[in-house]
């Protein structure tokens, strides 16, 4: 997707010359003051603001003061333009939270190099998730598609936790939270007792996470995480409820039932088994069976299931 760019700066010349730039990758905004860039920044909504310092009306200091003050660009990189090298200057801007500075007279190929690091960085942070820091659903669509690009097989996992409703309504939010952290890291840990040394791991939201990883080794993740999760289990209970297996909680109709221990379902499948065209068949796919196996069992130990069936159809 194309990202936006907005330019305050009252120099026409600059104006041309960023546009030359990055025209190319990027859908430039061109503000030529301090008001008009405030009022672009919360229209346009743009991934990356490039601010001179000397405006007419707000000065590029009061413009990004108001701009860490709002909440939609809070976090948008913003990368101060000036002719001042000044440090004190300089410490003060970062100070307001600006995230970079670039010199004018400038050199075009710098310039195009920090652009092109903050967005890249910035998709980043934006796209994890901020409980687990591992990547999330565009990280991932991003992830399967290039593979598909490459003509490479994999295969494709999502993993949820069973009962986590339950648990979490018992023990609470931090608790919940400490079986999250923990089952990304015993996910991360089966990529590596499998051998899979370039997999992707994410965290979808909640309790969903999603694994790609080479085609042969997939049902060996599977089975390694769902065996360390139920050697985890009794670690997350308390010991009371280790020892009985169970909590009382109540469903979401707010009747008091009782609720067996934590178990993680696992499915996926094969891009060898059945031709895998697009993201949103890996996600169909692999959520049909998981569906299918959560509605087989109530109970028990983690369990995992592939989709073995040759065609889309």
């Amino acid at each position: 997707m194309e990202n936006t760019i907005l330019l305050a700066d009252d120099d026409q010349g600059v104006a041309s010359v960023v546009g030359r730039l990055l025209g190319g990758d990027c859908r430039l905004i061109v503000a030529r003051d301090g008001v008009e860039a405030l009022a672009a920044a919360e229209a346009g909504q743009p991934d990356l603001i490039l601010l001179d310092v000397h405006m007419p009306g707000l000065n590029g200091w009061q413009v990004l003061e108001h701009l860490r003050h709002e909440a939609r660009t809070r976090t948008t990189p913003v990368i101060m333009l000036t002719g001042c090298v000044d440090e004190r200057s300089q410490e003060a801007g970062f100070g307001l939270g600006a995230d970079d500075y670039v010199t004018k007279p400038f050199s075009m190929r710098d310039l195009r190099a920090r652009v092109m690091s903050h967005l890249h960085r910035h998709a980043e942070a934006v796209a994890v998730n901020p409980l687990t820091r591992l990547p999330g659903s565009p990280s991932l669509q991003a992830e399967v598609e290039a593979r598909i690009r490459e003509g490479r097989a994999f295969g494709f996992l999502l993993a949820d936790i069973d009962r986590f409703k339950a648990f979490n309504d018992h023990y609470g939010c931090e608790r919940g939270d400490r079986v999250i952290l923990q089952t990304a890291e015993l996910l991360g840990e089966a990529m590596a007792a499998a051998g899979e040394t370039g997999g992707f791991l994410g965290h979808i939201g909640g309790d969903d996470f999603a694994l790609v990883c080479d085609d042969e080794k997939a049902p060996l993740v599977a089975a390694f995480a769902a065996m360390r999760f139920d050697e985890a289990v009794p670690s997350m209970y308390d010991a009371a409820d280790a020892s009985t297996g169970a909590i009382e909680a109540a469903d979401r109709q707010g009747v008091v039932r009782s609720h067996a221990a934590l178990s993680l379902t696992v499915a996926g499948v094969s891009s060898s088994q059945r031709p895998i065209l697009s993201y949103s068949e890996a996600v169909r796919w692999s959520g049909e069976m998981k569906g299918w196996l959560k509605s087989t069992r109530h109970a028990g130990p983690s369990a995992l299931a592939f989709d073995r069936r040759r065609s889309g159809l």
